[in-house]
């Protein structure tokens, strides 16, 4: 039965995590670009369809000398300007290719929209793998801590053996030992946390602070196992976003082919003018200026003949990039079911973990309840205490890292079939208490 929980005390919930991310994450935004690019390019292709209209002008200042051959006229000189305008429309009336880049940039938005949808789904399962990550990075360096208030006591009292003569030599330095190991692991626990936070904020942007929750006890993990693997896999391949995302860039290599085959295809086009030029004075001495207005009317055809290879090329790059395509789809293929049998098993094996971490929890704290109980002021007693916490410490760190094991490997098993959602990762935080010290406090109370 779910407990009611109190309202969190840490800086930043899940869902406000995800919000960053979304406004944040290159990733994310980059893809977010690409579709937008992806919707532009649509509109290229239409326009190519449509008239094309331009307008030309010319001004040039002239300066002119000349002498009438066989004739008693002096050389004369003329200064002036000659002015031109034109405006041409060009409408297409076959253009092959133009027609396919349409399919083409369909094909494309199709692809980029899919895109979009798959980094959705890898944010999510990033920002929920980094998320639960600090998280066990925390429990860690709880588990450390007892440790090393572990074996801090176990020198202590190795000490106090060796000044009444119960313990040796040797014993004391392995103490000693144990000790120093364990403030070298809590040191190295203190490192990996801060370069867990250090991945969140790859994804979410800097933080001033965050004390990671912890996991309520009464949270159980959605069990995928309600749908085969083999039924998983085919799913994945199916609706997976990264691989319908490739089956739209595989259609679009194959338009790219058609459109440069049909380079080498006539084109048909309708081109009116209408243009004006005015001079000041006339092409020869003495004559008038003019200004001259002009329109026309053509019917444009053009038939490529030879260009050097170089449509061939753009032909047999294409031919190219479309097998590159497919071996993609392939690679996609591929990848998706690798991530959904990654996830499958990797839940399996966090709930055999769970089981044996609850029955060494189980174990260790009636182990600790009855050295507790028998407990006198002999040494070895007391060293009986602190062994039994050490194995409750370490039952729990296990049981930890198996429950966020199962919880990531059922998000990735939901993203790599396109259904994982905001409110999946949102739903977490009715879960969330506070952890660090309490949590510390509880696993340390067993047997009391």
């Amino acid at each position: 039965m779910m407990v009611a929980l109190t309202a969190p005390a840490w800086s930043l919930t899940l869902t406000d995590a995800l919000g960053l991310a979304r406004r944040t994450d290159p990733q994310f935004l980059i893809a977010q670009a690409n579709l937008a690019g992806a919707h532009e390019r649509v509109g290229q292709a239409f326009g190519a369809l449509w008239p094309q209209v331009s307008i030309s002008a010319n001004t040039t200042g002239n300066r002119r000398n000349y002498q009438v051959l066989d004739s008693s006229q002096p050389p004369a000189r003329d200064h002036y300007n000659s002015n031109g305008a034109q405006i041409t429309v060009t409408q297409p009336l076959w253009r092959r290719a133009n027609r396919i880049a349409i399919a083409q940039a369909d094909a494309t938005v199709l692809q980029a929209e899919y895109q979009f949808a798959a980094a959705e789904q890898d944010l999510l399962v990033r920002l929920a793998q980094a998320w639960f990550d600090v998280m066990l990075s925390r429990d860690v360096v709880v588990f450390n801590s007892g440790q090393v208030a572990a074996s801090q006591n176990q020198w202590e009292q190795a000490k106090r053996g060796a000044e009444i003569g119960l313990t040796s030599g040797p014993a004391l330095e392995e103490a000693r030992t144990k000790y120093d190991q364990a403030l070298a692991e809590h040191a190295g626990a203190d490192i990996e946390q801060n370069i867990k936070l250090a991945t969140l904020e790859q994804i979410i942007g800097p933080l001033a602070q965050l004390a990671p929750p912890a996991l309520s006890d009464d949270h159980v993990a959605k069990d995928p196992r309600g749908t085969s693997l083999e039924q998983w896999l085919s799913q994945a391949e199916t609706t997976s976003p990264a691989v319908l995302a490739a089956t739209r860039a595989l259609d679009a290599a194959n338009e790219e082919i058609r459109k440069q085959r049909a380079g080498h295809e006539p084109t048909l086009d309708a081109v009116a003018t209408y243009g004006r030029n005015s001079q000041a004075v006339g092409s020869f001495p003495g004559q008038s200026g003019s200004d001259v207005k002009q329109r026309t009317i053509a019917l444009q055809l053009n038939i490529p003949i030879f260009s050097g290879g170089t449509q061939n090329a753009k032909v047999g790059e294409a031919i190219a990039m479309r097998d590159k395509a497919a071996q993609d789809l392939e690679a996609a293929r591929r990848n998706v079911r690798l991530t959904a049998k990654q996830a499958w098993f990797t839940y399996q094996a966090g709930l055999v973990r769970k089981t044996a971490a609850l029955q060494a929890m189980k174990f260790s704290s009636i182990t600790l309840h009855a050295a507790i109980k028998g407990k006198t002021t002999g040494l070895k007693m007391e060293l009986d205490v602190l062994q039994a916490r050490q194995q409750l410490y370490s039952a729990w760190r296990d049981l930890q890292k198996a429950r966020y094991d199962m919880i990531t490997s059922y998000l990735k098993l939901q993203s790599t079939v396109g259904k994982l959602a905001d409110a999946d990762l949102a739903a977490f935080d009715a879960w969330f208490i506070d952890g660090g010290l309490q949590t510390a406090e509880k696993i340390s109370s067993y047997g009391r």
